[in-house]
């Protein structure tokens, strides 16, 4: 369980709505397999997100939907890590 709930910040300080998203799941094995999604709605205690990427690679074959709950976005569930938004790392321009 996650403590103080009421510190922490609400959902829509920290993600927007059309934001992409990442979680692995780590197997037994110790393989990592890395999702990427995008959020298509959100509340105060839960967001929905479209899971359309396996490992950087588009898969249409996954296209999984899942309501995460607060807890499964902050502490991850068992085997999957929590939820943080994809960071987009910039070329470096020269001029």
């Amino acid at each position: 369980m996650r403590r103080n709930t009421e510190k922490s910040p609400s959902l829509y300080e920290i993600f927007h709505l059309g934001d992409r998203v990442r979680r692995e799941y780590r197997g037994e094995d110790g393989k990592t397999i890395e999702y990427e999604g995008l959020i298509l709605s959100m509340s105060e205690n839960a967001m929905e997100v479209f899971w359309d990427t396996v490992d950087g690679e588009y898969n249409p074959a996954v296209k999984g939907f899942t309501r995460c709950s607060l807890e499964e976005i902050f502490e991850g569930t068992s085997g999957y890590t929590p939820i943080k938004r994809k960071r987009y790392i910039f070329p470096r321009w020269r001029f």
